[in-house]
């Protein structure tokens, strides 16, 4: 874990289920109403071959918000996967920063969500996301996908 500050009203994320891409990730969130913020440090760990977040990490925290957003809206007893997310990085995030993702769902059918967010750093907007969502209700009886 860093030694950095993580602000007021964030806590660490846990997940209903294991994922481990992300389990080695210091990834923090805040809720509101109709929204949710996701924060993390930049970490060395989480550089590109400069000093700044690799677009994949980037694109991680967008993921998880815009997720977050979706399972606020519609509920937990569902299982929800990404079918489209789009970004435009418009300046790079300095290793160091704290950087938060704010999402929130700017429509709904009954399976398809759409959701968008920005990603902030020190007040400035430096990228933001649209995704699309499949989002259905977990059928009794089945088992979750597990790797072997």
């Amino acid at each position: 874990m860093s030694n950095h500050v993580i602000p007021e009203g964030f806590v660490r994320c846990a997940f209903e289920v294991p994922v481990p891409f992300i389990d080695n990730l210091e990834v923090y969130y805040r809720e509101h109403a109709d929204s949710v913020d996701i924060g993390a440090w930049v970490l060395d760990d989480y550089r590109n071959g400069g000093p700044m977040a690799h677009g994949g990490f980037l694109m991680t925290l967008g993921d998880i918000a815009t997720g977050h957003a979706v399972t606020m809206r519609k509920g937990v007893n569902r299982f929800s996967v990404h079918v489209s997310f789009n970004m435009n990085f418009y300046t790079g995030v300095p290793v160091g920063s704290w950087i938060e993702v704010r999402a929130k769902v700017t429509k709904e059918g009954r399976e398809l969500v759409f959701s968008t967010c920005d990603y902030v750093v020190d007040g400035q907007v430096v990228g933001h996301a649209d995704a699309v969502m499949k989002s259905a209700e977990i059928r009794r009886g089945t088992q979750p996908v597990r790797d072997a």
